[in-house]
């Protein structure tokens, strides 16, 4: 009964809304913007922006069919970003506690209310699965690569099985780096702060004739952990990348091209209070090589895969022990995707792929090959010109769940000029973290023991989302989404009743039935010239329908309010941002929740001349426990920041 009287508020809510848009569509006509917007100015909404990960196909941002938001280069360089997390914080259904620090993995980052830290989010670079970042070996995190390399972050919200297999049942998180230019570049970035934290990057690129190269050192430090701040130990923090890309256009119809990443990350823990010195060290490598075939005007071939090693060592010494078990070895990615493209009449659009991906655990608790062979389709129509309709279906075959079907159905529809209506059902399924199932013996994380269950299920779900987009006079955007996700088999952590060296052992279990629902809302809006604000705000609902429970570490109400202020003449930038979360639980069990807290960050930099830019930023300038006051927190950080482009 509740269930039903909550869909009926959301019905209620968007049929209102939809009134209201028709209301405002009717008073204001066709009238274009006032003379005083700009072009420059109205591109907060990225309106044309070309967007390719919710169908694998090109297409402007308000024309796809697939509900889509884009954090664009300019949104990363106004605001106080240190990391990823920090820079989807503002959209809409995502969620992460972050302290600002280079080291900060973000591991209870949410999208629609799910975990993406166990897999129910895909983590992409270029379009690619990558690894890490996550709680230890297992997770999946956000913060994948330094904010100076990202040229735009691509989110796709909803159901993406389709599209992408396993592990993408709330959504997709696109992290798109920065191309080849046309024009010879150089540049440098650095900067320095609070807790020792130094974050530089050098970046070079040139296309010449048919070949081009992009190459972009960097490196992060900081006194700080990776999993937030605690006074009884000393901590170092130290990630080192290389990113390089290279093209090669052999002709008008063939194009080569190439990426290449390395990354060395660090992290050294001495505790003050016992004789432990815990060293974790990681690399990885990745090798992405695409081929792209433009048959005609009409059609094209893309082949493309990658390579991706995550080599780990933790290890600690001293007489006394961290409780956190050690691990050491490798886990592997290897893939292989075709995909073919042809469009009809101009009307239909046809995709039709074939993907190969092995997944190989090869360290201390786990020696595992996993492989999944995958075909799909994905039929791209236009039934008429305000009526857009995406049709896609996609068959995995599970080394170890075997066969699983995900259809999706998309559509657009444009009742009037500046309103979108945008809506989606789908499929998916998801397999068990590495920790959940495949560990082979008990693994210490604390004041508790890990033990896998080897007879966990997949999880299943069906994704619903409805969306209502209207722009108003090119001044307002507001962006109204409903969704829901239900998930059949979901995994749960359960407390066995078992005790190891006398602490107790958690398992894990699938519940038959567990929810997420609730209303997303944005507001962007041009206040005045060169005065700009944006305002998200998500609800969310969930259920462990077993127990009743709601789900932990997910904020009913979560908002964040913000302002950005440029001053064209002195090329001046002011921007801040407020975050506002719920109380939320922190156990299954809904025997404890943190408080609700306000988060606030400022940024503001300067041009100066053509190629250098000065900034100044704070981040929780409320000096925030993020709701745990039995924790301890970095409270406010500052950094200064120099950028050099030629």
């Amino acid at each position: 009964m509740q269930q039903l009287y909550f869909e009926r508020i959301m019905a209620g809510i968007f049929v209102m809304m939809l009134s209201f848009f028709t209301t405002i569509h009717i008073s204001f006509g066709d009238e274009t913007a006032t003379k005083d917007t700009s072009e420059d100015e109205k591109e907060i909404f990225h309106l044309e922006e070309i967007v390719i990960t919710g169908t694998k196909t090109p297409h402007t941002l308000k024309d796809v069919p697939v509900h889509t938001v884009v954090v664009t280069n300019d949104d990363i360089e106004n605001a106080s970003v240190q990391t990823v997390s920090d820079i989807l914080r503002s959209v809409p259904g995502f969620y992460a506690a972050s302290e600002d620090v280079p080291g900060e993995t973000s591991w209870q980052s949410k999208l629609r209310g799910l975990d993406i830290n166990n897999g129910y989010g895909l983590i992409l670079i270029n379009g690619q699965r990558v690894k890490g970042e996550g709680m230890g070996e297992y997770g999946y995190g956000v913060n994948q690569i330094p904010s100076s390399m990202i040229e735009k972050i691509e989110v796709i919200k909803g159901p993406s099985s389709v599209l992408y297999g396993s592990d993408a049942l709330a959504g997709v998180i696109n992290i798109i780096t920065k191309s080849v230019p046309a024009e010879p570049l150089f540049g440098i970035e650095y900067a320095s702060g609070s807790n020792d934290t130094t974050m530089a990057s050098v970046y070079a690129g040139k296309k010449e004739g048919y070949i081009g190269a992009y190459i972009n050192a960097s490196i992060n430090e900081a006194d700080s952990g990776a999993f937030g701040y605690d006074s009884s130990r000393k901590e170092e923090f130290t990630t080192d990348r290389m990113d390089t890309k290279l093209t090669y256009d052999l002709n008008k119809h063939l194009k080569f091209n190439l990426e290449l990443a390395t990354e060395d990350k660090e992290r050294e823990r001495i505790y003050k209070t016992k004789d432990i010195f815990r060293h974790d060290w990681y690399k990885k490598y990745r090798i992405a090589p695409e081929v792209n075939v433009i048959i005609d005007d009409t059609s094209s071939l893309t082949i493309n895969g990658y390579y991706f090693n995550w080599n780990m060592n933790r290890q600690e010494s001293g007489a006394d022990s961290s409780g956190f078990s050690a691990a050491i070895g490798d886990m592997y990615y290897q893939d292989v995707e075709t995909r073919y493209s042809k469009t009809f009449k101009n009307t239909y659009q046809l995709t039709i792929g074939a993907e190969f991906l092995q997944e190989e655990l090869d360290y201390t608790y786990a020696d595992e090959i996993i492989e999944t062979y995958s075909g799909y389709s994905q039929l791209d129509t236009d039934i008429r010109n305000n009526l857009s309709v995406v049709l896609g279906l996609r068959v995995d075959d599970h080394s170890e769940f075997g066969s699983h079907v995900s259809p999706k159905i998309s559509f657009m529809y444009e009742p009037f000029e500046n309103t979108h209506i945008r809506g989606s059902v789908g499929m998916g399924f998801k397999s068990p973290t590495i920790r959940q199932m495949y560990y082979s013996e008990l693994y210490q994380h604390g004041d508790y023991w890990y033990r896998s269950n080897p007879d966990l299920e997949a999880e299943k779900s069906v994704g619903y989302s409805l969306s209502l987009e209207q722009i108003i006079k090119d001044k307002i955007m507001i962006d109204l989404s409903l969704f829901r996700n239900d998930i059949k088999d979901k995994v749960l952590q359960i407390d066995t009743g078992e005790y190891e060296d006398d602490l107790p052992i958690v398992s894990f279990k699938n519940v038959s039935k567990a929810y997420t629902q609730g209303i997303e809302l944005c507001m962007k809006a041009i206040l005045s010239k060169g005065f700009s604000t944006t305002l998200s705000y998500t609800f969310t609902d969930t259920e462990d329908e077993d127990s009743g429970n709601e789900l932990t570490y997910v904020p009913a109400n979560n908002v964040t309010l913000g302002f950005d202020y440029r001053y064209e003449p002195f090329k001046v930038n002011f921007n801040i941002n407020a975050q506002y979360a719920d109380e939320m639980f922190t156990d299954d069990s809904n025997m404890e929740k943190t408080n609700d807290y306000m988060v606030v960050d400022a940024k503001i930099s300067k041009k100066f001349k053509k190629y250098y830019t000065v900034s100044v930023e704070a981040n929780n300038l409320t000096d925030s426990d993020y709701g745990q006051a039995d924790k301890e927190w970095l409270g406010t950080t500052w950094l200064v920041k120099l950028k050099m482009d030629i």
